[in-house]
């Protein structure tokens, strides 16, 4: 497929590099020629210097016989204009990242009266993955399917924790209930653990899981399921803002420092419940004036990775319980994630949404990919599909006489918005959604899911 991505920040990057790895011709157009120089060098894809409003340069971009054109410069403005010229050059397909949750909200009507297939705001969706581990603390990262009717829950094992030297068929006779551990992640190995597999202290198991259900076996193992009180909020920007919307009927007291006065005016104008303090996050002894120590949870979201990292690294050092930080590149990970601060990164989200999408409209069959998200560092990808009409073989026998490719389970059934842990004599209906687990790159379709193509019988 032939994509055009305007902008090459942290998420244009990601995006380049994740669908040249996937095989995809990807044109790249960006205004700084540092930036340009720096795409040709680490990247296998046509990097051209100048503006996407240009439109000599989307011409010489191949927008005129290019399938998706994306658009992910910081200018909303400029990303749904040139998304339009490309729609005019004709260029089938358009996409566009929305910087404001105002915007967002403003042009999306355009965005839909204009045909645009798809516009999303990375710190919005920075936004839901961290209120979705609020709302389960114990956990170190959520991921939901199916309009959050399948939740799949990361946690770590803690020494002492009751499942240490079990295999997992013992855990689910001691702890019956409607989940399964689907994944593992020790050290920086994952891999799909069967019954025999015995967990040890420190490893991150994903359990599949209802909502209800995963509460009711973190109460059982003794893991926290009660919510945070206090919220601690430093920066007031646009992932700052999208958290104080997605939390504002939660019973949640938040305080937010950020140093802008026209920001700090702006938030305490659209939300009276938040304590916005306008001041210096960097400063400590200001830090403490704000009830610093009583803290639940922290979660430092400023334009800089360093000064998050900092933060975040602070906030550990004075015991608060949970805390978190944006990152835009992996350069911290290591030390944050050695400390137990839980990272966002936003470009990781933007992409996981497009990638979704962009294998959904490269399906030839017609079962495309609902929902996508990568777990354990990239390793694997959790993938969402809808079994449809044509999908005649994968419902013709029980799952345990279906030709899996190797590594791939099938972790969760949808019907009739009832979630199933499917066992090896159950049988796939048309119409049952499904959540699967796959190594990275290796499902693009329903089809990948079986060593022979789908067909009719």
């Amino acid at each position: 497929m032939n994509i055009i991505i305007s902008g090459c920040g942290n998420v244009g990057y990601h995006l380049a590099r994740t669908l040249m790895k996937e095989g995809h011709n990807v044109t790249v157009i960006d205004a700084d020629p540092e930036v340009c120089q720096r795409v040709s060098r680490q990247l296998d894809v046509l990097c051209l210097q100048g503006s996407a409003l240009d439109l000599d340069v989307q011409n010489a971009a191949g927008a005129d016989h290019a399938y998706l054109f994306i658009a992910v410069t910081r200018d909303e403005k400029a990303n749904m204009l040139s998304a339009l010229m490309a729609r005019h050059s004709g260029c089938r397909i358009a996409l566009i990242r929305m910087q404001e949750s105002t915007a967002l909200k403003s042009l999306s009507l355009l965005s839909q009266d204009l045909n645009l297939s798809l516009s999303l705001n990375p710190d919005e969706l920075a936004a839901r993955e961290l209120v979705r581990i609020l709302e389960f603390p114990a956990s170190v990262n959520v991921d939901s399917f199916s309009a959050g009717r399948v939740e799949l829950m990361e946690f770590e094992v803690q020494p002492g924790s009751a499942l240490i030297g079990k295999n997992l068929t013992a855990i689910r006779k001691a702890y019956p209930g409607r989940y399964l551990f689907s994944l593992c992640l020790r050290g920086d190995q994952a891999s799909i653990p069967r019954g025999d597999f015995i967990v040890q202290a420190r490893d991150h198991l994903t359990l599949t899981a209802s909502r209800s259900q995963a509460l009711a076996l973190f109460s059982r193992l003794k893991l926290r399921t009660t919510g945070i009180r206090q919220l601690l909020i430093l920066g007031g920007g646009d992932l700052g803002l999208s958290l104080c919307q997605q939390l504002a009927d939660q019973p949640v007291q938040i305080t937010l420092v950020e140093k802008d006065p026209a920001r700090c005016a702006l938030i305490s104008t659209w939300f009276h419940k938040v304590d916005v303090c306008r001041g210096d996050a960097t400063n400590h002894p200001f830090l403490q004036t704000l009830n610093f120590d009583a803290m639940d949870a922290l979660i430092a979201v400023t334009g800089s990775d360093e000064i998050n990292a900092m933060l975040a690294l602070y906030g550990r050092s004075r015991q608060i319980g949970l805390v978190f930080c944006r990152q835009n590149t992996h350069s911290y990970l290591p030390i944050l994630h050695e400390a137990k601060i839980r990272t966002v990164m936003p470009k990781d989200l933007a992409t996981e949404q497009i990638l979704g999408y962009v294998r959904s409209i490269d399906s030839r069959d017609e079962n495309p990919i609902i929902t996508l998200h990568t777990l354990a560092g990239g390793q694997i990808e959790a993938l969402e599909f809808e079994i449809g009409p044509d999908a005649r073989r994968i419902v013709a026998a029980p799952l345990q006489a279906l030709p899996l490719k190797k590594n791939i389970l099938i972790t969760a059934v949808l019907r009739h918005a009832q979630m199933i842990i499917p066992g090896g004599r159950d049988q796939l209906q048309t119409g049952d959604f499904i959540i699967v687990l796959a190594p990275a790159g290796q499902v693009h379709r329903l089809a990948d899911l079986l060593e022979t193509p789908l067909r009719s019988v």
